[in-house]
């Protein structure tokens, strides 16, 4: 009789260790899941802010051509002649000027 009562007593604490282990590797494998979840959506979003970044830095590049040739234009002597019938009131030769009484 006591071989059979320790057997079943072996047999309870095995199956409560079986139970034991099957609900920590399922309690790991919810934490693993849900943090890979939360990395793949830090992924997604860290992708979606590097394409803004990417086209932030062409516009900028396509900004800094616009300034060169701006800055071509300014050395030429359209620019010039521009400047200087806009903010001096210089008239070239053969235009007519208007002026509007007060």
């Amino acid at each position: 009789m006591a071989k059979t009562a320790m057997a079943k007593k072996r047999k309870h604490s095995s199956f409560m260790g079986f139970v034991l282990v099957a609900m920590v590797v399922l309690l790991i494998s919810i934490i693993i899941f849900i943090q890979g979840r939360d990395t793949r959506n830090k992924l997604q979003a860290y992708t979606a802010q590097e394409e803004e970044l990417d086209a932030g830095i062409e516009a900028e590049n396509e900004r800094a051509l616009e300034i060169d040739e701006y800055e071509k234009y300014v050395q030429t002597k359209a620019y010039a002649g521009e400047q200087a019938q806009e903010k001096l009131g210089l008239v070239k030769e053969g235009e007519i000027v208007f002026r509007k009484d007060n």
